[in-house]
């Protein structure tokens, strides 16, 4: 009797165990009236490296497109040119600058749009008696070497310089960045490693100086007009015109500010009258990169079919209501 009891409990012992270690059967997926369910977004997200100027008009071509902006990501346009040559391809490329273009081409898109021409301006919090001013005021400078519009920047440096105005260019010599002139021009060297000074604090890119703007980092910055529609700014009332610029009084998210919207060939809407190159150096002091500054001019690229549903958009859009001209 004691035999047959022990054996018995060790048969149900046995069966407790076996259904524990059995595999338990999974929970439906959640339904379509299941809290937890995403409905998906029509046609899907779509993903983008787009320098900040452009995000307003990437986003709203893919929303156009029936596609979930949401995967857009405000990078530098050298940045994203160096995270596709590494194998991070998105949908989506767009760029400020047409120098760019053949680096791009390398990469094999499936398409390529041109976006038009835009200009160049000078946004700061206080007003300017004139280009010296801007020697007692603190930039924020965009890494030339991940960002065009530090590299534009620094050119615009020399140009001011070079139409007899004001001589700005030792508030970027303190970075390290070099200016040899030439007989046609200027060559300008910018290191790897920018490091803050007392007049010139270097931000990631260009919506990194608009921050420092916008919390009293920085005095000025140099800013695209597409980017300041970007940022909503509204231009208000015209406080004059030189033969540099014309001044404006402007309201941003932030407060008032001053924008001063340049002219030839300071505001880069036509090719600079002189062979203007940018050399990028390693920490070693090689060259790993030299173009040549010209004329800005947007373009988009595309690596997919959601890329190609982007820029179809793009070409239906009101392009001057974003600052653009063809």
């Amino acid at each position: 009797m004691k035999t047959r009891l022990i054996i018995t409990a060790a048969v149900l012992i046995i069966a407790a165990t076996a259904a524990l270690l059995l595999p338990r059967p999974e929970s439906p997926p959640p339904g379509p009236t299941s809290p937890t369910a995403q409905p998906p977004t029509a046609g899907g997200a779509v993903s983008g490296f787009v320098a900040p100027t452009l995000i307003a008009i990437a986003k709203a071509a893919a929303s156009k497109a029936g596609l979930d902006p949401g995967g857009i990501r405000s990078v530098g346009s050298v940045e994203g040119l160096r995270l596709i040559q590494q194998g991070n391809v998105p949908d989506v490329y767009a760029s400020v600058d047409i120098e760019l273009l053949p680096d791009i081409k390398r990469t094999n898109p499936r398409q390529v749009f041109v976006i038009g021409r835009f200009n160049l301006s000078i946004t700061c919090l206080k007003p300017l008696r004139d280009v010296a001013d801007l020697l007692s005021r603190r930039q924020a400078l965009a890494d030339p070497h991940k960002a065009p519009i530090g590299y534009r920047a620094l050119a615009a440096a020399w140009l001011l310089k070079k139409q007899g105005a004001a001589d700005i260019t030792p508030l970027y010599e303190e970075l390290g960045v070099r200016y040899a002139e030439t007989p046609r021009g200027v060559n300008i060297t910018t290191p790897i490693a920018l490091k803050n000074t007392p007049r010139v604090v270097v931000a990631p890119n260009l919506d990194g100086a608009w921050a420092q703007l916008e919390t009293g980092g920085a005095d000025c910055i140099f800013a695209y007009t597409p980017f300041l529609i970007n940022k909503g700014v509204k231009i208000g009332e015209k406080l004059g015109e030189t033969a540099l610029w014309v001044a404006y009084r402007a309201r941003a998210s932030f407060g008032e500010v001053y924008v001063y919207s340049l002219k030839q060939p300071l505001s880069f809407a036509e090719d600079p009258p002189y062979e203007i190159y940018v050399i990028f150096v390693d920490a070693a002091g090689n060259v790993v990169k030299t173009l040549r500054v010209g004329h800005f001019e947007a373009f988009a690229a595309s690596y997919t079919e959601r890329g190609d549903r982007v820029l179809e958009a793009m070409k239906s859009l009101d392009l001057a209501s974003f600052g653009f001209t063809k």
